[in-house]
């Protein structure tokens, strides 16, 4: 039984797709670059042929009047022959860019561009025999002479099938006269032109599907290449969860030292903890020694139990502080109001557990700046 972790059973990450890519292994069909560029070739043809066909006549009427002049100027023949190329380079020019830019853009329509030097690479694997003979009978050999047998049989089977409807009308060109023959021919020409650029649209919708899947199973990766890549992205597992709780155990311990120094935690009352000091001596304002929401608000509160550091629940307090005050900094000027009620509660509480005053009200209206109000 094979190990299924060696089986490709899993979609290929961007991760992959981005290594692959700079190795110069990304998606291609190169039928639809070929395709498309012949296409375009003949569909330009066919719209400038009248052009061709003017420019023909006039290179053939020059180079034919110029027969009398070639004896006496021996100059003569270049001057003709530079001005029917430069006309004739100047009417297929529009083809030519047109073909270029063609070329460039295709490849877009599927994979698109990419330029890597890691595929210029050498590699002395290549050089060996074994290798090399292992590449010739693989299967990616047997599909791509498939696939080319495919395409010439389609391309040889359109000829032939063309060629017996057109039979008469090409024994007919024998007796026809030339300038109604070499019409004939082109009408024919132009047809086949034709029917093969269609046929070829087969071949290219074949070569882009193959190419697809062909490339989509290359690409597929095993589960210890999916493992080893996890590793590599986010690191060792291990590793990290050593990483946090050593972090952890230093947060911890800067929270024992810095809660028990508070005069009061504001809570929300399990989501957020604020630990705040006022010392009249040492303040201008209340300052936020430690805060944290979530395990580290509940390792706030549970230290601030131990010290018996008063706890004052209020969510929408605990979340402005939260939000709007830095570590070891004075809180919020628009907090100083609703931070002053909590200090005074505690102050009042206090004396009311040494036997002095009242036991002091508690106030759930703080009376939060709606600038102030966080959602959870």
């Amino acid at each position: 039984m094979s190990d299924q972790s060696s089986e490709k059973q899993h979609q290929a990450t961007a991760k992959r797709l981005d290594d692959l890519r700079s190795k110069g292994q990304i998606l291609r069909s190169r039928d639809l670059v070929s395709g498309l560029i012949f296409m375009i070739t003949i569909i330009m043809l066919v719209l400038m042929i009248s052009q061709i066909k003017d420019r023909l006549e006039d290179n053939f009427i020059l180079a034919f009047n110029s027969i009398r002049l070639v004896m006496s100027d021996s100059d003569f023949p270049e001057s003709v022959l530079s001005k029917i190329v430069l006309n004739n380079f100047y009417m297929l020019l529009p083809i030519f860019i047109v073909v270029l830019i063609t070329a460039l853009l295709s490849p877009f329509a599927f994979g698109g561009w990419n330029f890597t030097l890691k595929a210029l690479h050498f590699k002395f694997e290549s050089l060996n025999p074994f290798n090399n003979l292992g590449n010739i009978f693989s299967k990616k050999i047997f599909i791509n002479i498939l696939k080319s047998m495919l395409k010439v049989t389609l391309i040889l089977g359109v000829l032939f099938l063309f060629s017996w409807d057109k039979k008469n009308e090409i024994i007919s060109l024998i007796n026809m006269p030339v300038k109604a023959s070499i019409v004939s021919v082109y009408l024919i020409t132009k047809e086949f032109v034709i029917i093969i650029s269609s046929s070829l649209i087969f071949i290219i919708m074949y070569d882009v599907v193959t190419s697809y899947f062909e490339y989509q199973g290359k690409v597929k990766m095993t589960t210890q290449e999916l493992k080893d890549e996890m590793k590599d992205t986010e690191g060792n597992v291990d590793i990290k969860r050593r990483l946090r709780a050593a972090q952890f155990a230093i947060l911890k311990q800067r929270l024992s030292i810095s809660v028990p120094k508070a005069t009061v935690v504001v809570t929300n009352p399990t989501h957020y903890a604020i630990a705040i000091r006022y010392d009249e001596k040492k303040d201008r304002a209340p300052r936020v020694l430690a805060k944290g929401k979530g395990h580290i608000a509940h390792q706030i509160r549970q230290i601030a139990i131990t010290n018996r550091v008063p706890i004052y629940q209020a969510p929408l307090l605990a979340r402005a502080i939260y939000n709007t005050s830095k570590l070891n900094k004075e809180i919020n000027p628009g907090l100083y109001m609703a931070v002053a009620i909590v200090l005074s509660y505690v102050h009042q509480l206090k004396n009311y557990q040494h036997g002095l005053g009242q036991q002091p009200q508690f106030v759930s209206d703080l009376k939060i700046p709606d600038e102030f109000i966080y959602d959870e």
